[in-house]
């Protein structure tokens, strides 16, 4: 999958260094272009989706370890169900874990232009599964990933063991439930025969605010 970052994903970029418009001198600037272009060369972004039919509004029996009312909500209404992963790969990971011996400012910018890389991909992925179903006369939900509302960040084994993410894209999970590598993303979308309407994420309902580095900052992951 040939999806890259680009000059104008520096904005995004910047969020996750928490740049709240503060002024970009010329060396920053360049210093985040070069981890831009240092991230593409490493990445291998791969994706897989499968998608499930619906029994009478209950998941199928292959789909029975999603839990809680977040998910229900989220996919009333659709007849089907799509389980999606996607990953830019180890090497990138490899390549971040080098330069935090040899400079740790290049690390840290290069881990937000990898988090910026993975969103970008999976937006590329649901956006082209949203083309293809109205192509059907169908509708897709957004993303709905483990961890967020009541959904339990510990179904991603049987999430990943369900896409047999470890042989096609190179996806495992930690026995602690991390994704490895970590900058891949599993998610859950629906696909109705009527429009729906796209949820708006709120803080309230992760099982991160915690610890989210956005929040600290005073702004939101979906911002």
């Amino acid at each position: 999958m040939d999806v890259k970052l680009i000059s104008s994903d520096i904005k995004e970029i910047l969020r996750y260094l928490a740049y709240n418009n503060q002024a970009l001198d010329e060396g920053i600037k360049q210093q985040v272009l070069d981890s831009i272009t240092r991230v593409n060369e490493a990445s291998e972004a791969k994706y897989i989706y499968k998608v499930f039919e619906m029994e009478e509004n209950s998941f199928p029996k292959e789909l029975i370890f999603l839990k809680g009312d977040g998910i229900k909500n989220h996919l009333k209404g659709c007849h089907k169900v799509v389980l999606m992963a996607a990953t830019i790969g180890i090497n990138v990971e490899r390549l971040i874990r080098r330069e935090q011996i040899r400079n740790m400012s290049n690390a840290v910018i290069m881990d937000a232009c990898a988090s910026v890389l993975i969103e970008v991909v999976c937006d590329t992925v649901e956006s082209n599964l949203r083309k293809e179903v109205a192509r059907e006369g169908l509708f897709l939900t957004t993303r709905f990933s483990p961890g967020y509302g009541d959904l339990p960040i510990e179904i991603q084994n049987q999430f990943c063991d369900t896409l047999n993410t470890a042989k096609t894209i190179g996806l495992t999970v930690s026995d602690s439930g991390i994704l490895i590598p970590r900058k891949s993303v599993t998610a859950i979308m629906g696909i109705s025969k009527s429009s729906v309407k796209k949820n708006k994420r709120s803080c309230n309902d992760c099982n991160l605010k915690e610890n989210c580095r956005f929040r600290r900052n005073g702004v939101s992951c979906s911002e």
